[in-house]
């Protein structure tokens, strides 16, 4: 009796940790504030894909590391700081979320910050779940659900999993990447050290992914950001967020870019016809100076 008591104490416990092992904030358009730990890695889940704006003295100073991927950022203070601003924009919306970043050294024997979830003041998670849970039984027909991280993960799966282990998903199939060459993937600086071009693609619950092979010709370790990209797009995913020099391991990647729209309408830059005007300018100075 005592046994099964102690058990189900240490089930209760273990249930309890679960479900408060996540803190949750809704944002309502004011800054939030999130604390962190010197030396421990923090995640904040946002349900959407997201960029990350850092300022570059936080660039500069290396306070601390901030990784973007499947919805949720992860970060890593290097040292303790007080408060420090970073913008969060949303893929699917474009809406910016201000996150105050506070880290302070770790007590002794301290338990690691949970995980956090912010949700926006508009959504309403429980009401869309107990939608779905009346929906189910009326519904005779299956409907296959296929999301943008099923797609990434099924692409990358693709692409670095062994061949045994690559099934066929229902609601997923092949597409074609409707632009053949080289893609002016980023601007600034990475638009010149970079040569990417789309090697695969995927269809699936209304997306079109691209895989698109990037690599490094420069000398120089290259850090890719998603606010250098050069493309519409609806969800962006690093397979690696940083290239090595040119020749040596490592100095490729694959970016999963995801869109609405065919990729045929999507793979070309918003600066596509301005850089085609600079390339034809370029090109008459070189030949006038000959």
């Amino acid at each position: 009796m005592k046994r099964s008591i102690l058990a189900s104490i240490g089930l209760l416990a273990i249930l309890s940790t679960h479900v408060s092992a996540t803190e949750i904030i809704h944002y309502e358009n004011l800054p939030v504030t999130i604390q962190l730990l010197e030396g421990q890695e923090r995640s904040i889940q946002f349900g959407d894909h997201v960029s990350v704006g850092m300022t570059k003295g936080q660039k500069a100073k290396n306070l601390f590391r901030v990784q973007s991927a499947q919805g949720a950022i992860h970060i890593l203070p290097n040292e303790t700081f007080d408060k420090q601003r970073i913008q969060v924009k949303r893929a699917s919306d474009g809406r910016v979320l201000l996150i105050d970043l506070i880290a302070k050294k770790a007590a002794e024997n301290q338990s690691p910050l949970e995980d956090v979830r912010i949700y926006m003041a508009s959504e309403n998670l429980v009401e869309n779940q107990d939608a779905k849970q009346e929906e189910a039984p009326t519904k005779s027909i299956e409907k296959i659900e296929v999301t943008p991280i099923d797609l990434t993960r099924f692409a990358a799966q693709r692409l670095y999993g062994p061949s045994r282990l690559h099934n066929d998903t229902r609601g997923i199939s092949e597409t074609a990447v409707g632009v053949k060459g080289a893609i002016r993937l980023f601007k600034g600086g990475n638009k010149l050290k970079t040569h990417a071009e789309a090697i695969v693609a995927y269809f699936g619950g209304g997306y079109y992914l691209a895989g698109i092979y990037i690599r490094n010709l420069s000398e120089s370790q290259v850090k890719l950001d998603y606010l250098d990209l050069n493309l519409p797009f609806a969800y962006a995913t690093f397979q690696h967020h940083s290239l090595k020099p040119a020749g040596h391991p490592g100095d490729s990647t694959v970016l999963y870019l995801i869109s609405e729209k065919p990729l045929s309408e999507t793979l070309y830059p918003w600066t596509y016809y301005q850089d085609l005007e600079a390339d034809k300018k370029g090109s008459r100075r070189s030949k006038s100076n000959k």
